[in-house]
């Protein structure tokens, strides 16, 4: 006998799974092929769960790592921390808790919150967006972007001859287009409304056209100052077929609610 593997092996009874004999091991008994299906068996789920634990984690990171904002504050935004001060932010947390769970759910659909500036607007975006990122099951991608401060950022990359930088247009528009729910923030702002710099205008136009066009299996948030009119003045038609996708029964107003920014 080879020095070092001086253990008993003994018979104790059969396999009936793979017709073999139980072996007994340091006082074990077991079959051979049943303990090596079940080591597998266990190392198959490790592997499983350890790698729904990655991808829910590059996931639900997203929201915090890829949003673009023009105030960072918004990072603290909560239904929880929704201040109500009259009978219409009270009804429209509860229509927006409403959406949220829709959203959970997995409807698909679009949203916009419209109204007086500084009035939780985005704020409120941003709850539901929380409540979905922290809470679906499976997960969900989520991404809150503010549009002037997405447009300056693909602006930047113009001209940029840095070989070490590859984000390009293409590229940073995919990474905002291919979320399962997104917030587009201030939708409005970044042309000021007039639309004096036609090059902007074109410009903006065409990158709204590019990302909804991409995003009309998706459910996007979109929260903005102006009115109907006025959003029909600014923009090409078909690119408001597409926000406009689905939206009915999901319009939050802020017609009478006060400007929160202002207190101090």
């Amino acid at each position: 006998m080879l020095k070092g593997l001086d253990f008993k092996l003994k018979r104790e009874g059969w396999c009936e799974s793979h017709e073999k004999p139980l072996l007994n091991l340091y006082g074990r008994t077991a079959c051979p092929d049943c303990q090596r299906e079940l080591i597998e068996q266990q190392e198959a789920e490790y592997i499983k769960k350890a790698s729904m634990r990655h991808e829910k984690r590059i996931t639900y990171d997203r929201l915090y790592k890829d949003s673009i904002y023009s105030d960072y504050s918004l990072t603290d935004a909560s239904f929880q921390s929704f201040i109500i001060e009259e009978e219409e932010s009270e009804r429209n947390k509860l229509l927006a808790r409403r959406i949220a769970g829709r959203y959970l759910k997995g409807e698909v659909f679009n949203t916009v919150l419209t109204g007086n500036a500084g009035a939780g607007k985005s704020f409120l975006a941003m709850a539901i967006l929380k409540a979905v990122n922290e809470n679906a099951d499976p997960w969900k991608s989520c991404l809150f972007v503010n549009l002037d401060e997405f447009l300056l950022e693909v602006r930047s990359t113009f001209g940029n001859n840095d070989k070490t930088n590859k984000e390009d247009e293409k590229s940073m528009l995919e990474r905002i287009a291919d979320v399962d729910l997104l917030v587009l923030d201030d939708l409005g702002a970044e042309t000021g409304f007039i639309g004096t710099d036609k090059r902007a205008t074109d410009f903006t136009q065409r990158m709204l056209y590019a990302l909804m066009n991409r995003r009309q299996n998706a459910s996007t948030i979109i929260t903005t100052n102006l009115n109907g009119e006025q959003l029909d003045y600014m923009y090409d038609s078909k690119i408001l077929s597409r926000l406009y996708k689905r939206i009915d029964g999901n319009i939050i107003k802020f017609e009478k609610s006060v400007d929160k920014r202002m207190k101090f």
